[in-house]
């Protein structure tokens, strides 16, 4: 009995992993599980271009009140990124398209200031980028609230919320 159940387990799994190409594949413009390809089945697909970053509907950013937002901000372009196969200096050309007003500027003086053969790396753009928009004070002071909070007579979801969202 148990291994009849286990054999089941199994089998569905793999149907859910088979429906998760087959959509996969259709979100890619393709017709079915093998990625859209019209043949057999392939490796990771990429790299993908600007315009299948745009598919993905990632945020811009313009200089916010909130210099927290400019981190959450990165954390939706990371996962946005996780969705598709690009290399790290498609990353960087496809976020600076997404810097809006002042935020574009600084860019721009960021860019003027590296070596003329020099390709800005994604870990050298989110040092600078961190660095510039989220003031160490800012970092210092959401630390402290992390370390001080404590559950009271929040709900134990408020409280993870809470949580989630200060670290």
């Amino acid at each position: 009995m148990m291994v009849e159940m286990m054999a089941a387990r199994r089998e569905s799994a793999r149907a859910m992993e088979l429906l998760a190409q087959a959509i996969g594949g259709f979100a890619r413009g393709g017709h079915g599980g093998n990625g859209g390809n019209g043949g057999g089945a392939r490796g990771p697909e990429g790299p993908y271009s600007y315009q299948d970053f745009l598919k993905t509907h990632p945020p811009t950013f313009t200089l916010l009140a909130e210099p927290l937002n400019a981190e959450h901000w990165l954390r939706i372009l990371e996962h946005k990124f996780l969705l598709l196969t690009v290399t790290n200096e498609q990353k960087v050309h496809f976020v600076a398209q997404q810097l809006l007003g002042s935020a574009s500027a600084w860019w721009d003086t960021f860019n003027a200031m590296q070596q003329p053969d020099h390709r800005v790396t994604w870990q050298e753009f989110t040092a600078a980028f961190r660095e510039f928009y989220i003031p160490i004070g800012v970092l210092n002071r959401k630390l402290t609230e992390f370390l001080d909070l404590r559950q009271g007579s929040m709900s134990v979801m408020d409280y993870v919320n809470e949580s989630n969202h200060l670290s």
